[in-house]
């Protein structure tokens, strides 16, 4: 949910390898016939061809545009030229972006305020932005990135999550159930008489016996524990390595170089075996990232109770985490892996998870779409089926799915999207009562350039666009 993963690096590397012979830091063969595809139409622009960040939506601090932090239209990023080309981007309530060089870049809200008052209380400095300064300016992440290469980025509602070219992984950010996948610093608390309204528990998360610190200490658990710059994420088996990683509510997860996942955070995906209650109780075994059974994936994403995987085949596999997006266990979730048959005829090429809703592309072009809402078609909701209107005759090469809608590109370097413009994260004049109910076009501008891939956050969208000297 809310980010576009390594799939993004990979198939801008490509374009930008096939186009501009440009450096690449990952290997995009993973990616097959969708990066064939757009090589050969790489090809086929002219040189000098230019990768850049637009933003549109809700507006403020994590459009990352200071001197126009307006909803719309979508407009280019703010950041030197020197940073050079955008090869990856990720939305939650913050923004990142990788440059060709790796290096990360974030802005946006950096508290775990606005949850819908059904958390824990807030703090005022979460640290999902991993750096201090404007939060409103895309400033570059350091500490311990330095001298890393980033090859994935993830935006989950309150953290970030890294992957880099040695195989390692980084988090920054909220880690008040052990999302981060290691330690946090216990920041000042909340006061008392605040509302709770960052997604947690209300009730006695505060009072997890193994989490609690004092300010300034070590913690793993508890909702002032939180880590403000990137820190390292460590697997039991200290050879793994990693290729890409995303992030969701209370949740993270990383895909192997060999194809396993591991997640970490609140996330019972494929364990039947009924332990919920520890990971809830205990956050330091929660942060312990662990094996899902599942093989041969390249691609997976998180929403806020369900995630998609898929395979280098082009199977598609689901699963709920088993708890809700509050953090408490989801009584009737469905946690078994389950695979979906469509795929069978209909080969994937990509995969996003919504708040409650999936949308996969398809190596035909068309998009299948299910669960509660944001579909963008008519029909049982809860039966995968292909997405018409305007995209029936255009052939789709990724999608992002956010809080309450659903972005993708299509092979022409078009956006469109569906479900809530209420803060324009569709691209058209925001409303609070827009809903589409079919495919609406994103209006970029004429003259912008073609899209590459978006990210769909809780409010606002991101996308790279590729664009001509």
């Amino acid at each position: 949910m809310r980010r576009a993963r390594s799939r993004t690096l990979a198939r801008t590397l490509a374009l930008m390898c096939a186009s501009a012979c440009l450096a690449s830091i990952v290997d995009a063969s993973a990616y097959g016939s969708r990066a064939t595809r757009n090589q050969r139409r790489a090809q086929r622009e002219d040189a000098g061809a230019h990768f850049r960040a637009y933003t549109w939506g809700i507006g403020g601090e994590r459009v990352g545009r200071p001197s126009d932090p307006s909803k719309l239209p979508p407009a280019r990023v703010e950041l030197e030229e020197s940073v050079g080309e955008i090869v990856a981007v990720a939305a939650s309530g913050h923004t990142a972006v990788v440059n060709e060089r790796g290096e990360l870049y974030t802005a946006g809200r950096n508290s775990s305020a606005g949850g819908g008052g059904h958390g824990s209380p807030p703090i005022d400095d979460s640290g999902q932005i991993g750096r201090g300064g404007d939060p409103g300016a895309l400033e570059r992440v350091r500490g311990d990135l330095m001298g890393e290469v980033v090859t994935s980025v993830g935006c989950g509602r309150y953290h970030t999550v890294v992957s880099t070219g040695s195989g390692r992984v980084y988090a920054f950010g909220l880690n008040d159930v052990g999302q981060l996948g290691t330690h946090g610093i216990m920041g000042e608390g909340p006061k008392r008489d605040v509302i709770c309204d960052s997604g947690g528990r209300c009730e006695g998360i505060d009072q997890i016996k193994d989490a609690l610190a004092e300010v300034g200490e070590k913690c793993i658990g508890g909702p002032a524990c939180r880590m403000g710059e990137p820190a390292r994420v460590k697997f039991e088996n200290e050879n793994v390595q990693i290729k890409s990683v995303v992030a969701g509510r209370y949740s993270s997860a990383a895909i192997t170089k060999d194809g396993d996942v591991f997640v970490w955070g609140l996330n019972s995906c494929g364990d039947v075996s009924g332990h919920r209650d520890e990971l809830v109780s205990h956050p330091r075994d929660a942060a312990k990232p662990r094996r899902v059974n599942i093989k041969d994936v390249v691609s997976i994403d998180i929403g806020y109770t369900n995630m998609i995987f898929k395979t280098s085949r082009g199977a598609v596999f689901t699963c709920d985490t088993g708890f809700t997006g509050y953090t408490a266990i989801a009584v009737k979730a469905k946690v078994a892996i389950v695979q979906h048959d469509f795929a069978n005829e209909y080969k994937a090429i990509d995969v996003a998870a919504g708040r409650c809703h999936y949308a996969v592309a398809t190596e035909a072009g068309t998009v299948f779409t299910w669960g509660c809402q944001a579909l963008g078609r008519e029909g049982d909701k809860m039966k995968p089926q292909p997405v018409g209107g305007d995209l029936a005759s255009r052939s789709v090469e990724t999608v992002a799915a956010g809080e309450y809608f659903t972005l993708v590109t299509t092979d022409s370097g078009e956006i469109y999207g569906w479900g809530s413009d209420a803060n324009g994260q569709l691209g058209v004049q925001a409303d609070s009562s827009n809903t589409f109910h079919s495919p609406v076009q994103v209006n970029v501008g004429p003259k912008v350039g073609t899209a590459l891939a978006v990210a769909a956050g809780y409010q606002h969208s991101v996308a790279i666009l590729q664009q001509k000297e």
